[in-house]
């Protein structure tokens, strides 16, 4: 589904085009709807006050919100640091620099180290501009970036809230119309966040005192885990400053479209067979009929209908625990939807979408120390806890 690498992330990270404090810029190019989203992100979401000093980042494509946004830190009373992407930069930092320079994570740690908050937007529009022709081998290099990254991330005090702004881009490599998908985001954004939280507490409750986890699907998954009483993180689109202080990065972090419930099971737990029938390896490239088989945590067999070698060949670039098991991700967000039959779309944080994670899981208080990473999206699932059954044909019952 993804090779989380931090590649696209850490790199919009690190990769800044423009630095710019304060927010002088032209109110124009803002929208009202705009100016109520940022107030809702700054106020609630980031909970941003008085004296904070918050860094906001963002691809061109995403300019007035990132406006809106420093605009509303700055009538909060908040000091403001705006990150401006390029996906040219960054083709160019993947494509053409020497290999011994990529890795770096640039000033980004410095910044997280006197930052409170951190609010991301997509640095990249089109992710075959800045990937298509790159090596598999540059990108692996690069993403060492994000294990840094991550590193600093968990040792700072940083809240972070990840927006994602829904483009037409995104919308074409789904299949949807672009004005279906984009509603079906905003309408995300805008959940009840309060009912999302209260379903995601319960199904932590349930699954840290749980002893055996099973998740089964019509395509033929049957795949068993434990929690093991590692820490369970629920993602509901806002972050406390008072409860968020001295924990782990993750308990600091929220994502808009918001709702998942996380955790990082016993890596050697893993047992049995999860299939993907639909699947992407790039945005724009299919993967599809995929068969993922594991002993004791490990990746033991992996085949697949179509482009299997795309896995394949980003997986032989990783290193480290990249084949063993190391995350689940549970979504508990209504308003987004799986739409397999007519389009390809597979949101994560969809309501009762599971995803299985291959490789890092440092900060989800998980033992795999490794730059990358494989998602892999387990639609229709039936996820049973200690025998009590939580989703039923991808959804969620409690």
């Amino acid at each position: 589904m993804k090779w989380k690498t931090a590649v696209a992330e850490a790199m919009s990270l690190t990769l800044p085009l423009v630095l710019t404090c304060g927010a002088a810029l032209a109110q124009e190019a803002m929208s009202a709807n705009y100016e109520e989203i940022a107030h809702r992100i700054v106020t609630t979401s980031a909970h941003v006050k008085f004296g904070d000093k918050v860094v906001i980042s963002g691809g061109k494509h995403v300019i007035p919100l990132i406006e809106a946004l420093a605009m509303e830190v700055d009538n909060q009373g908040g000091r403001v640091v705006m990150l401006l992407n390029s996906e040219r930069v960054m083709h160019n930092y993947y494509a053409n620099v020497p290999e011994q320079y990529l890795g770096d994570p640039g000033l980004f740690t410095d910044l997280i180290k006197a930052a409170d908050v951190y609010i991301r937007l997509p640095g990249i529009e089109d992710p075959k501009t800045v990937f298509q022709g790159v090596p598999d081998s540059r990108i692996a290099k690069a993403s060492a970036a994000g294990e840094v990254v991550g590193k600093a991330l968990n040792q700072s005090k940083i809240r972070e809230i990840d927006v994602q702004v829904p483009n037409q881009r995104d919308a074409e490599y789904a299949h949807m119309e672009y004005a279906a998908y984009q509603k079906m985001q905003w309408d995300a954004i805008n959940a009840d966040y309060q009912q999302i939280a209260q379903k995601g507490n319960q199904l932590k409750d349930l699954l840290a005192h749980s002893k055996l986890v099973k998740i089964t699907s019509p395509s033929g998954t049957n795949f068993t885990l434990s929690v093991g009483g590692r820490p369970i993180f629920v993602d509901a689109g806002m972050v406390n400053p008072a409860s968020a202080t001295g924990t782990p990065f993750l308990a600091r972090t929220a994502t808009l479209p918001g709702g998942a419930v996380s955790f990082a099971p016993i890596e050697t737990s893993g047992s049995g067979k999860i299939m993907a029938p639909k699947d992407t390896c790039q945005p724009y490239e299919p993967l599809t009929g995929a068969s993922y088989e594991f002993k004791n945590g490990k990746l033991i067999n992996f085949k697949a209908e179509n482009n299997g070698r795309c896995f394949e060949s980003m997986l032989a670039a990783g290193n480290g625990a990249k084949d063993m098991l190391g995350s689940v991700t549970i979504g508990l967000n209504p308003a987004l939807k799986v739409i397999e039959d007519t389009a390809d779309y597979r949101p994560q944080n969809a309501s009762g979408m599971v995803i299985v994670g291959l490789g890092t899981n440092d900060l989800l208080g998980g033992n795999n120390k490794t730059d990358s990473g494989w998602l892999i999206p387990v639609s229709k699932a039936t996820v049973e806890v200690d025998g009590k059954i939580v989703i039923k044909d991808g959804e969620l019952i409690m």
